[in-house]
């Protein structure tokens, strides 16, 4: 006898569907944001400046949607909370960073060589080589970021050591960010999670702003509109998009799906500002992104957490 579908089994079925739209969804915003926040550091903007109205915007729209939702009684928040809330800080201050010292795809490039990072964190820990494909999944990333860095260029003053040094450290925090929200673990109240994520790193750039003044840059009126874009537009919409996507879809294969965002940030870097990248750049990122995707088959467990 076939089987009919009903509406409830009909719902299922469009989850992941759902979940996969919303995880593009964000990664385009990304994408875009990483854009407005490079020319915002172009006309002046301190990134860290920058990361406390994102944060402090972001957070505030979070409160207004849960104000609206039925929630449970309230939990205290816990020390690993809080401390994913500071590596939030952390990650999202040093990216911003990297970004105002590197072109855009390339600061995007070394944030993604984070699964090196866990596959040496988890080496230690378990005192266990990884497999061979794993092994050669990671050469293959190192070389592509070699590449990626002109380590390999003639013109050595071309390279930015600095700057690429600060690209692999925001791959640190967000590996660091990666393994916390592990140990904090899925929840009821995913809203409520992010909300107390974002205060915390709100708090944390708050403070370093208040030993700094008023931004004065960031009220000019030219850029008012870039900097509330990147409040909503690249923190509040695509995060709480990818983390309802990653609630409908296989955690890894969302990560394989944001490996699009160098891609499209570096279409848009050339479009907007003319940044290009060179041939051996080009190789390096492909081999960068096939690197992580590869990781991402050949591990179950995912290797990203709930966030970018």
């Amino acid at each position: 006898m076939p089987k009919t579908s009903t509406p409830e089994t009909a719902t299922r079925g469009s989850q992941p569907t759902l979940g996969l739209v919303a995880v593009i969804f964000a990664v385009i915003l990304w994408a875009v944001a990483s854009n407005v926040i490079s020319s915002l550091f172009v006309a002046g903007v301190n990134p860290f400046e920058l990361a406390v109205s994102g944060m402090v915007i972001a957070t505030f729209g979070l409160a207004v949607v849960n104000s609206f939702r039925i929630k449970p009684e309230a939990k205290v928040m816990s020390q690993q909370q809080f401390i994913l809330g500071l590596l939030f800080a952390g990650l999202t201050g040093v990216n911003y960073l990297a970004i105002a010292r590197l072109p855009v795809a390339v600061a995007i490039l070394l944030l993604f060589t984070s699964p090196i990072m866990v596959v040496l964190w988890t080496a230690l820990t378990t005192r266990r080589m990884p497999s061979r494909s794993v092994l050669a999944a990671v050469l293959l990333l190192i070389f592509g970021v070699v590449l990626v860095s002109k380590v390999l260029e003639s013109n050595l003053s071309q390279f930015n050591g600095l700057g690429v040094l600060i690209g692999l450290l925001s791959a640190v925090f967000f590996t660091a960010y990666n393994l916390q929200s592990e140990r904090v673990g899925r929840s009821d109240e995913p809203v409520g999670v992010m909300l107390k994520t974002f205060a915390i790193g709100s708090l944390f750039w708050l403070a370093y702003q208040v030993t700094q003044g008023v931004p004065m840059t960031l009220l000019e009126s030219e850029n008012v509109g870039k900097v509330i874009y990147i409040g909503i537009a690249g923190n509040l919409l695509p995060y709480s998009l990818f983390f309802w996507g990653i609630q409908r879809i296989r955690a890894e294969r969302a990560v394989i799906i944001a490996t699009l965002e160098p891609v499209i940030a570096a279409a848009l870097a050339w479009l907007w500002f003319g940044q290009t990248l060179t041939s051996l750049q080009l190789i390096g990122g492909i081999l960068i992104i096939l690197a992580v995707t590869v990781l991402q088959l050949i591990n179950n467990r995912p290797l990203a957490g709930i966030m970018r």
